[in-house]
């Protein structure tokens, strides 16, 4: 990986660091090589979340492309059953970030304009609100 992507990823990972903070007193920037990116608690439950950073949009197109499987340099780029609880998709350009729950998928596509009209403070706010929702027996 050169320079300049892990400085985005990086980038990345602090963004929505800062977006969960807002919500939680409890947020880990995992190491490098760790399977999430970051740790963070939610009514004393932790949870993975796993970032996804794109400098910018993709030319030629009004759309945001996430691969959500893991890096290219991984054996298996399938992420397993309990390795991420949360994925945190990062566009980093217009600083804005979107959290959604695994559903299998190995890419996602957002438009840019639903990108642009994110609010990640009330994104974070709804995840919460949803993982909590999840903890209820």
């Amino acid at each position: 990986m050169s320079r300049q992507s892990e400085r985005v990823g990086r980038s990345g990972e602090y963004l929505v660091a800062s977006v969960l903070s807002t919500q939680s007193d409890t947020v880990t920037v995992m190491p490098h090589a760790s399977k999430a990116d970051i740790i963070f608690e939610v009514d004393n439950i932790l949870y993975k979340c796993q970032v996804k950073t794109q400098k910018q949009i993709e030319k030629a197109r009004k759309s945001w492309r996430f691969d959500l499987r893991c890096g290219s340099h991984s054996k298996n780029r399938e992420y397993q059953k309990g390795d991420i609880d949360v994925y945190a998709l990062v566009a980093l350009e217009c600083q804005k970030v979107l959290f959604a729950l695994p559903v299998g998928k190995k890419q996602i596509t957002i438009q840019d304009k639903e990108i642009q009209a994110t609010n990640s403070l009330q994104n974070v706010r709804d995840l919460f609100k949803e993982l909590k929702c999840l903890q209820t027996p």
